[in-house]
């Protein structure tokens, strides 16, 4: 009986401590399901803490943009202002651009902190939900798209290289490359040809002609930087012989060498390939503007200011041009020297030459049915103009579009281009002719543009197809250039898109 009693003991004592087991289990259970409920919970508010930054660095991002809108001109994030809010400038510590911001469970506040440039930024974003915050720091740019940022602009060949030759290009190159296969070649550098930053080498024709190379502080030193960048939407880049795409750093000088930014998708050739890149963000980022640039034709469809439309650019130059038609004066245009003579003018748009080697431009002039031809007379080899205008050459009537020769020295008699800027468009071709020569403006030659021998361009270039030859041109961007384009350039309208150049979480 006792035994029984005992039996019946133990048993309760076991179901007992099964109980127990089961319920500490279930608290152990339920505890540990509460602590993963309250991590989870935590890890999504966080992560809503994240996205609640990023919204607040899009607002501010956009925001920027809208600034630089404001004025295209002369765009500035450290002018006090930034969207209409009164804000900054400060490049020691961080500002407010938006206070607490409410969003969906949580808030958002951007902060600003400036830099010697004007148009770059810090910004930071901090999101808060439910006691969990994040925070993200962007380094913004403020990018001019337009082609006439550039010392090279080029657009779509009929296939094979765009760009091609032993040639020096100091400042920015950007080409589209439209219609090129990847293993096509968009730019292909030989010899010791070179894209760099800074005025190194500049003739000293063009230094007392152009407003000094704007500087930067890198690396803890002030020097000259075009802000110069390689941008390749389709194609290669080769690189062979000594070649380069920016120039090594090189300490205690007053020169910038690495480019400041390379983006090419399709990658490198050549014998050198990405080892000849120096670039400040390296050789492996891809283009970085989408199809936000296109090449600008002069059969685009054009609207001007007023609101009249036109079938195409060419179309509305004509209509607002000093227009050239008369043979006489054609046959003058096709052999101009320093010895020739004429002057005509509706009034509004004028050129004339003096007899003695200098050219008056101004307004929009337009050659009918004609090209252009520049070339010395005897014992005379340059050229000096004065005034700010364009030439749009048509083309003779036996051509489908026209051709320019420029065979002689060709520069500005005061400061290139803020006093005196001379542009060139045509339908057609470009041809630089001569060796050692030295010319200022810009040139638009829509089919093809050629340098054939060892000349100096101080400007810029822009054509679908771009011949630099074997004898080391060089081509110089003068960035104010794009802000003093002459009448009647085309795509002068100012282009800004804000880019984060660097990003992360801190």
């Amino acid at each position: 009986m006792n035994f029984k009693y005992r039996k019946k003991g133990l048993a309760l004592v076991i179901i007992l401590i099964f109980i127990l087991v089961l319920t500490i289990a279930a608290a152990s259970f339920m505890l540990i399901s509460s602590s993963d409920i309250r991590m989870t919970r935590s890890q999504n508010n966080s992560t809503k803490a994240f996205y609640i930054a990023e919204a607040g660095l899009n607002r501010a991002l956009y925001a920027l943009q809208k600034d630089l809108n404001s004025n295209p001109t002369n765009p500035s994030w450290a002018d006090g202002t930034i969207d209409g809010i009164v804000c900054g400038p400060d490049t020691s510590n961080f500002y407010t651009l938006y206070a607490s911001t409410a969003l969906g469970n949580g808030d958002y506040t951007v902060t600003l902190k400036n830099t010697a440039n004007t148009t770059e930024i810090y910004v930071r974003a901090t999101g808060t939900c439910s006691g969990n915050s994040r925070t993200i720091e962007a380094f913004v740019t403020a990018y001019n798209i337009g082609v006439w940022n550039n010392a090279i602009f080029a657009g779509a060949g009929t296939g094979g290289t765009l760009i091609n030759g032993d040639v020096e290009v100091a400042g920015s190159v950007h080409i589209l490359g439209n219609g090129l296969a990847s293993t096509d070649f968009a730019l292909n550098l030989s010899g010791g040809a070179s894209i760099t930053n800074n005025y190194d080498g500049m003739p000293a024709v063009f230094t007392t002609r152009v407003p000094a190379c704007p500087t930067t502080t890198f690396g803890g030193e002030s020097v000259q930087s075009l802000s110069a960048n390689l941008r390749v939407k389709n194609g290669l880049v080769g690189l062979g012989g000594t070649s380069s795409v920016g120039e090594a750093n090189v300490a205690g000088n007053s020169y910038k060498e690495t480019l400041d930014h390379v983006y090419v998708t399709d990658g490198y050739g050549g014998t050198k390939g990405s080892d000849s890149v120096y670039s400040d963000n390296g050789y492996s980022n891809t283009y970085d503007l989408g199809d936000s640039v296109e090449f600008p034709s002069l059969s685009d469809p054009y609207t001007d200011g007023g609101g009249t439309s036109y079938a195409t650019y060419q179309a509305y130059l004509k209509a607002n041009a000093l227009v050239i038609s008369d043979p006489a004066q054609l046959a003058v245009l096709n052999n101009i020297k320093q010895t020739s003579n004429f002057s005509y003018t509706d009034g509004t748009n004028t050129i004339a030459m003096d007899g003695d080697g200098h050219l008056t431009i101004s307004g929009i002039v337009y050659v009918q049915e004609g090209d252009l031809d520049f070339s010395d007379a005897p014992g005379r080899n340059t050229f000096t103009y004065t005034g700010k205008g364009s030439i749009l050459v048509e083309g003779d009537a036996t051509a489908t579009d026209g051709e320019v020769n420029i065979d002689t020295n060709m520069l500005s008699s005061n400061t290139f281009p803020t006093s005196s800027a001379l542009g060139i468009m045509t339908p057609g071709q470009i041809t630089f002719n001569e060796a050692n020569i030295n010319c200022m403006g810009a040139f638009y030659g829509e089919t093809k543009m050629i340098v054939k021998k060892q000349t100096n361009i101080a400007g810029t270039l822009v054509s679908n197809l771009i011949d630099m030859g074997s004898n080391v041109p060089s081509v110089f961007q003068i960035p104010t250039l794009h802000t003093n384009l002459p009448s009647g350039m085309i795509n002068s309208t100012t282009n800004w898109v804000v880019s984060t150049s660097t990003w992360q979480e801190i």
